[in-house]
């Protein structure tokens, strides 16, 4: 089984997003966790977002990566462009692997123009977790 860090500055949104889909693509496969360089708070919007695409996510809690108790991956995925010049360096050599999504948090309006950025994330890192499965271990039918 492939161990997989989905890493965030605070395991907010896209990373929680990232973890329940590669969760639900990897199935037996990957065993999978999420985890900010600091500890923030789940966004709300975020988990509307998931639900709505059927993939709850309110069990889920924002963690610090030192909160884990696994500290060797074999892979380590960053969904945040910006944040990813400031990552961590990780034990071992996991393959690291960078996605442009941009951070919902920063759209502004109302909450429904607001949730209309969450699903298109939520929709751009379900894309981006089935072709990193697909390509990488071909289990997905």
């Amino acid at each position: 089984m492939k161990k997989v860090l989905v890493i965030s500055e605070k395991n907010e949104a896209r990373s929680q997003m990232a973890e329940k889909w590669l969760n639900y693509y990897g199935k037996k496969h990957l065993k999978v966790w999420s985890a900010g360089v600091e500890k923030g708070t789940i966004n709300v919007l975020a988990q509307k977002a998931m639900a709505e695409a059927v993939m709850d996510i309110p069990e889920y809690k924002a963690k610090s990566i030192n909160d884990l108790e696994e500290n060797t991956f074999d892979y380590v995925l960053c969904f945040d462009q910006e944040f990813s010049d400031r990552l961590p360096v990780f034990k071992g050599q996991p393959e690291v692997k960078v996605f442009d999504v941009p951070n919902p948090a920063l759209v502004e309006g109302e909450e429904k123009v607001k949730l209309q950025a969450y699903n298109a994330v939520c929709n751009a890192i379900d894309d981006a977790c089935f072709v990193f499965v697909q390509e990488r271990f071909q289990i997905v039918s």
